[in-house]
């Protein structure tokens, strides 16, 4: 495996010089990004969680020098140092990322994203087929709004998408103050007390508080949550009610094929998850992660660039 110990990967990328780099879209907006890998390598976009940031890609850098690739993680907007964009949806995202790619001079591109970023992978696959050499769901969000896949969410998920599912619930209000809060509490408290406090309120598995209990694991999600919330919880908030709402479109309708990779032991964003994407993807294939909890990837970027090259 190329990343034996993805403590020690996480440090040295998190001693990397992470300015970003910026985009101007044709509305006046700015896109953050960030790149590692081979300059000169083959595109991919790497989409964060939610909350999350361009950040949550640097445990990636040195398998992407090793694979030849060379991926741009975008900041969504309103989060990290992107501009925000009041109402945008799901799909009017991607038309972001074919400017983002059509002013990097890309062709075809690769996707993939992880938790929340997954939702991004899904929109591009149905939406932007045409430009895709390949899509990877890593740990992705399924669409919630079916309520056999709210049953199974961790308990403030489950509040969250019982009460957007409600009409008159179609603002981000009811997401503000409690994204407010975490921001607070990623900025202000040590990195392995945000974990631990998570891990307590059953946020995330045993199997995630064994990597995440290492001070570097803890200090790299935790500046990557930090970084989300860099202009405050607006963007954060309606990033995260776009996913917990109907997405724009339908899984059956996405032909393009995708391959969806997930821990067996995720409740962040449980397994069932991934089992009800691969059902109703008409063109998808389920790579499962035995005991591996929603931080898999950290440790497997070897096999996940592999299976894009398959």
């Amino acid at each position: 495996m190329l990343v034996a110990n993805p403590n020690a990967t996480l440090s040295s990328a998190l001693s990397l010089n992470n300015s970003p780099e910026f985009f101007s879209l044709q509305d006046g907006r700015k896109i953050a990004y960030e790149c590692v890998g081979n300059p000169n390598g083959r595109p991919v976009f790497f989409f964060h969680g939610s909350p999350g940031s361009r950040l949550g890609i640097l445990s990636s850098a040195e398998a992407a020098l090793e694979y030849g690739w060379r991926i741009i993680a975008p900041d969504r907007p309103g989060m990290g140092q992107s501009d925000f964009k009041p109402g945008y949806t799901l799909l009017d995202y991607t038309d972001d990322i074919r400017q983002l790619a059509n002013g990097l001079g890309f062709n075809t591109f690769g996707v993939m994203g992880h938790s929340g970023g997954g939702t991004t992978v899904l929109s591009c696959a149905y939406a932007l087929s045409e430009r895709l050499d390949f899509a990877l769901d890593l740990g992705g969000w399924a669409p919630v709004v079916v309520a056999e896949l709210r049953s199974q969410m961790t308990a403030l998920d489950r509040f969250f998408a019982e009460r957007i599912s409600q009409p008159q619930n179609t603002t981000p209000i009811l997401f503000q103050f409690p994204f407010t809060v975490l921001g607070l509490a990623a900025k202000v408290l040590p990195a392995t007390t945000f974990i631990r406090l998570l891990y307590q309120s059953q946020y995330f598995s045993d199997a995630d508080y064994t990597v995440l209990s290492n001070p570097k694991a803890a200090h790299a999600l935790v500046t990557n949550v930090r970084e989300s919330f860099h202009q405050g919880s607006d963007g954060p908030a309606y990033d995260a009610l776009l996913r917990y709402q109907d997405w724009g479109f339908d899984l059956a309708e996405i032909d393009f094929p995708v391959h969806i990779l997930h821990g067996s032991d995720d409740i962040s964003a449980p397994y069932s998850f991934a089992e009800y994407k691969h059902h109703h993807l008409p063109n998808s294939q389920l790579h499962t992660y035995p005991g591996e909890g929603h931080f898999f990837l950290w440790s497997h970027w070897s096999e996940i660039m592999t299976t894009a090259s398959a």
